[in-house]
């Protein structure tokens, strides 16, 4: 494998990532168990889309063919999505739904610190800080909200 197709195949796997798991946390917008929650996730919902965008359109620059971001998050048969199986599971309680992106947020950090290329670890890392104190404030929330 050539240093551009695993350079590609790692950004499909970074933005596919995060694709899928906008679009799950996206689900929850109007129904979150408390207003800032729900407009919390759907922040974040943005953000990862946001992300997603900027790593597919790396990817497709990287890849050479001419492909967009819009191609490659869209128009891509299931089969050729690289995300992790985590963030594709369904919703399911708003507990779940945390503690997914609490290890999503750690696993995207501990991935950022094994890449060599200073860019995108900075990316990720920047992105995984965000994530881990967004994650901090909802679930201080909680338990503030359960009494405890």
């Amino acid at each position: 494998m050539s240093d551009s197709t695993a350079l590609t195949e790692y950004l499909l796997r970074l933005g596919d990532d995060r694709l899928v798991l906008g679009h799950r946390l996206s689900e929850w917008c109007g129904h979150g168990p408390i207003l800032e929650e729900d407009i919390a996730l759907a922040n974040i919902a943005l953000d990862l889309i946001g992300q997603a965008t900027l790593f597919l359109k790396l990817a497709g620059e990287v890849e050479g063919k001419g492909r967009s971001e819009d191609d490659l998050a869209y128009f891509r048969e299931a089969i050729d999505y690289r995300n992790a199986h985590l963030v594709e599971f369904p919703n399911g309680d708003y507990a779940f739904t945390i503690v997914r992106q609490f290890l999503f947020a750690v696993f995207s950090y501990r991935e950022g610190e094994a890449d060599r290329d200073v860019s995108v670890t900075s990316v990720v890392a920047a992105m995984t800080v965000f994530l881990l104190a967004v994650v901090a404030v909802v679930g201080d929330r909680l338990l503030a909200a359960a009494g405890g």
